[in-house]
């Protein structure tokens, strides 16, 4: 029945992701976080993201800044080490509320995680930005919403964007299931959820890709906030009774 669930999951934020551009990851790892402690959701999400980010970058690789995930890969995996050590390193319950509080802000305030700089990023600034990205990535297990708004200032046009920020999330994802390795997390015990995570993406990919323009996006905005509070909801309630 978990795997249903999560296949299910995967299919559905796959197609909210290529019809609305919102961050179905988000919710895919708020549904892992329902079945697995939070240090085991987050590479497994990562796993299935890899994939995902995979596929994109691959159908628009001519189209990457390599520039700009160069400089974004310099810290990532340190900061990516940091991260997966502090998640490790606290109790379940207080992983947990973080990533319960960071799935509410994300559908309640999205306004609070973008960057409100205007004109382009520095080049260096990059650097930082990557070892956000790695921090993030293994702390609250998601780093996308902070980062998008740097790599769109930091590209020429929106497929350059959509091609370079891929290509960084696989690097950043990368560096995510290799900092949890070190910390004990063993990916051939969850090969079955990740294949099922992966077949769900990759379908949900094709179906919303063919239903672009057919669905409101204003509707999908709602549900997509209604389901992340009622996720971090259950994360916070789980942490705290």
């Amino acid at each position: 029945m978990d795997l249903v669930v999560i296949g299910g999951a995967a299919l559905l934020t796959a197609v909210l992701s290529a019809v609305a551009g919102l961050g179905g990851g988000v919710i895919l790892l708020g549904v892992l976080a329902q079945f697995f402690a939070p240090t085991t959701a987050v590479p497994i999400q990562g796993a299935i993201q890899l994939m995902a980010n995979g596929s994109r970058a691959a159908l628009l690789r001519s189209n990457i800044a390599w520039a700009v995930v160069g400089r974004a890969a310099i810290l990532l995996l340190p900061a990516s080490l940091l991260g997966a050590y502090v998640a490790s390193s606290v109790p379940e319950d207080a992983t947990r509320l973080l990533l319960g509080g960071f799935v509410l802000m994300y559908a309640l305030r999205p306004a609070w995680l973008a960057w409100r700089g205007s004109g382009t990023i520095p080049p260096n600034a990059l650097i930082g930005v990557g070892a956000l990205s790695g921090f993030l990535n293994t702390t609250v297990g998601a780093s996308g919403p902070f980062t998008a708004a740097f790599f769109k200032a930091a590209t020429a046009s929106h497929v350059a964007f959509v091609a370079t920020a891929a290509t960084s999330q696989i690097f950043a994802h990368a560096a995510k299931l290799v900092a949890f390795g070190l910390q004990g997390f063993a990916i051939q015990d969850h090969l079955d959820v990740i294949a099922v995570g992966v077949a769900g993406v990759v379908a949900g990919s094709w179906i919303g890709a063919r239903l672009l323009g057919r669905i409101s996006e204003d509707r999908l905005a709602v549900v997509f906030r209604l389901v992340l509070i009622a996720l971090g909801v259950r994360l916070l309630a789980r942490a705290l009774l």
